[in-house]
């Protein structure tokens, strides 16, 4: 557990799916990290564009608005560094380009939610 004057690192979490999303954000906290959930990709661009600190993007490819890839685009140009992380529950598809130096992993769905805490941890320190 993190004392109160400890830097929690904060994770912006897009997912369009309730209770995943409120399953992975319960999983991340109690792991020591801060977590702001939103349900779609046009709220992911919305965090992005405001002054929440954001140390790891960890976004749905597949999301009812914009899908993850323009999320992580966006983040490429607004918060340039920032890490992210794709989830996707359909067959992987080729990265575009573009997002090869941004995208630190994609995470195909169901995921042992053990290892997040660990790739999100990773994600950080690469």
């Amino acid at each position: 557990m993190l004392s109160d004057n400890t830097y929690a690192p904060h994770i912006l979490l897009v997912e369009d799916e309730f209770f995943l999303r409120e399953l992975v954000t319960e999983f991340l906290v109690d792991a020591g990290f801060s977590v702001s959930g939103v349900g779609d990709g046009l709220s992911g661009l919305q965090a992005l564009e405001s002054d929440l600190r954001i140390d790891v993007l960890l976004t749905d490819i597949k999301l009812p608005d914009i899908d993850g890839y323009r999320v992580a685009e966006a983040a490429r140009t607004l918060r340039p560094g920032l890490k992210v992380i794709l989830m996707t529950g359909y067959a992987p598809s080729p990265l575009p380009p573009a997002l090869h130096s941004v995208v630190y992993q994609v995470l195909q769905k169901p995921f042992p939610l053990e290892s997040l805490a660990v790739t999100v941890a990773a994600a950080m320190e690469s």
